[in-house]
């Protein structure tokens, strides 16, 4: 063999060892980079799976139009008339002082009006106890004061969602705001927050909300919504702060305080979209709890004024008239359908939210 065969063999083993192989048709396997998945996302498509979600919806959405319709479906004054050459839109909302007048006189000459589908306010009058369809104008009877029951019931459905609404949100930013201060900044004020949400939490909040309501000289809806606030935050803050403690931890937390960034971008940025899964599922769930509070507190006679549209008020009056089961049964009713919705709405979004809960 020559020189040269030699060189050619001697290098033909490195271009050999060299030349790419065949493409292996095994799936490669996943580099652990050690980097967080990111939380799971609660999708319309999994709120709603089931029958029982959109059910809930549809009663929610169902008593929301009663509520914003309230005034259509029953009032004292009418929807559209004319009083004195002038026509008048929606004056059982306005309340117009010449169509307040008129409802006290005869109709003139020329003038019309186009009722409500009850033609019946929420407040007192001089009709006695009735039952219902016992007269064709109180078509779900009258209460001990004389108020139509009808009335009562889509006015209570707007004072009572309104309200809790309103105290929930409030809830929420008190308690979430202050939690995830204590959760990402820790320290004394941790501590701090730590001390009062224990000691307010050894009472039970209903007993806590009674007895300031009874403590008060004249209690009302403003003094109501001040108790179930001061009740009802630490349970926020205790979730919010164990969440943000969790999400402080992780490595692109870590990662953007090594970027410089500000706290509170990190907080509204990085943490507040793993902290909302949670916020909304409480929310949802005390939104019932809040509306219940509410009843027992008009039950007892220490909430709403006397008068107003109140479910608990009516639901009170079934002590002293024992026979008038419709003042337990529909206020009760409608009571029962408000809870369940948002009941139902809350479990399926924790179920959407939690990755380990199952159907």
């Amino acid at each position: 063999m020559s020189e040269r065969d030699d060189n050619e063999a001697g290098t033909s083993i490195p271009f050999l060892l060299a030349r790419p192989s065949r493409p292996s048709l095994a799936p490669a396997r996943p580099r652990n980079t050690n980097v967080p998945e990111p939380p799971p996302v609660a999708k319309v498509t999994t709120v709603t799976q089931g029958w029982t979600a959109p059910l809930g919806l549809l009663v929610i959405g169902l008593l929301v139009l009663v509520s914003v319709f309230a005034d259509l479906l029953s009032s004292d004054l009418p929807i559209v008339c004319k009083v004195h050459d002038s026509v008048y839109v929606l004056p059982c909302i306005t309340r117009p002082p010449p169509v307040v007048d008129a409802k006290f006189r005869a109709p003139l000459p020329g003038e019309w009006a186009v009722a409500a589908l009850v033609a019946h306010g929420p407040g007192p009058s001089d009709a006695a106890l009735r039952g219902p369809w016992a007269v064709p104008t109180h078509p779900l009877g009258t209460d001990t004061e004389g108020r139509d029951m009808f009335a009562v019931v889509v006015h209570g459905t707007r004072s009572y969602l309104g309200f809790a609404l309103l105290s929930v949100l409030a809830v929420v930013l008190l308690g979430a705001s202050m939690g995830a201060v204590a959760g990402y900044f820790r320290g004394a004020f941790d501590d701090l927050l730590s001390r009062v949400v224990e000691s307010l939490s050894a009472f039970p909040p209903l007993v806590l909300i009674i007895g300031i309501q009874a403590a008060v000289d004249r209690p009302s809806v403003l003094t109501l919504f001040l108790a179930i606030g001061l009740t009802r935050w630490p349970e926020f803050a205790r979730l919010v702060r164990a969440e943000v403690l969790f999400a402080s931890t992780q490595d692109y937390v870590t990662a953007a305080r090594a970027l410089g960034a500000a706290p509170l971008r990190i907080l509204v940025r990085h943490v507040a979209p793993n902290v909302g899964g949670v916020i909304a599922v409480t929310a949802a769930l005390s939104i019932g709890g809040v509306i219940l509070t509410e009843a027992a507190v008009d039950f007892l006679g220490l909430g709403a004024q006397a008068g107003s549209a109140s479910w608990g008020q009516a639901m009170g009056q079934f002590r002293t008239a024992p026979d008038a089961w419709w003042l337990l049964f529909f206020p009760g009713l409608m009571l029962f359908a408000l809870v369940l919705g948002h009941n139902v709405v809350g479990e399926r979004l924790r179920r959407a939210f939690d990755p380990r809960a199952t159907d």
